[in-house]
């Protein structure tokens, strides 16, 4: 009797070993077409915002963000973002943009999210996109 709870528990055991428990993240891809909205802390300003990403390799993606400021005006934003070392989802741009100077955003990417912080010249704010 003793012998079977044994050869029981070795079964059970070994069964959950093989079972996927979800811890383990993989890396989210940012590659695809995302909507969502951009907040500017410095000045309250907000507005729509889509971008779609590329693949160029490995830890490189280039995203064209595209967002109207005050409901009308158009603004296209090109960026490349950097996976940053060590990570699987964080990245990290810097870009210089005409008249506006350098922006530098970090984003971290899940399935189906972009949470980005960007901040240049006099202006900071958000990116919050979803598939």
């Amino acid at each position: 009797m003793k012998n079977k709870y044994l050869k029981l528990a070795l079964v059970v055991a070994t069964l959950t070993s093989l079972v996927p428990t979800g811890t383990h993240l993989s890396a989210a891809s940012p590659t695809g077409k995302w909507r969502g909205s951009w907040n500017s802390g410095a000045t309250g300003h907000s507005g729509p915002l889509k971008a779609r990403v590329r693949k160029v390799d490995h830890d490189t993606y280039r995203a064209l963000f595209v967002g109207r400021f005050a409901g009308v005006i158009p603004f296209a934003y090109p960026a490349r973002l950097d996976r940053v070392a060590g990570t699987e989802n964080q990245y990290t741009s810097s870009q210089r943009l005409p008249l506006l100077g350098t922006y530098r955003m970090n984003a971290t990417v899940t399935n189906s999210r972009i949470r980005a912080n960007f901040r240049g010249g006099r202006d900071s704010g958000t990116f919050n996109l979803s598939r």
